[in-house]
């Protein structure tokens, strides 16, 4: 019995290991970008750069905690447009759940559901 159950487990476990995988990889992807933004010349490509690094860190962190920036590749250049595109969309999608929370929070006597 005791077999089935871990079985089970395994099985409803492994479908989700890699949309985590893939959004963590993107997460991680994101960050080197936005790293390098971070060092361009124009002050508010650098600040948004540095904004949107400690959004896509924090995820990172949250995913995978020990993560090591130094181990990272940069975006290649050919990639790097779709890439800024991703990650946008990737940081649009998180101010929406921020904004759907905050409205359920608002209202009196509900808990909020992600």
């Amino acid at each position: 019995m005791e077999s089935v159950l871990i079985a089970v487990v395994l099985a409803a476990a492994s479908p989700s290991a890699p949309a985590a995988d893939a959004a963590t990889a993107l997460d991680q992807r994101c960050f080197g970008l936005m790293a390098q933004l971070a060092e361009e010349d124009d002050p508010r490509v650098r600040s948004l750069g540095r904004v949107a690094a400690q959004y896509f860190l924090g995820r990172i962190d949250a995913a995978a905690p020990g993560f090591d920036p130094a181990g990272l590749a940069a975006p290649r250049t050919s990639e790097r447009d779709s890439l800024l595109r991703r990650c946008g969309d990737a940081m649009q999608a998180g101010g929406r759940d921020f904004r759907a929370i905050g409205r359920q929070l608002a209202q009196p006597h509900r808990r909020p559901t992600v």
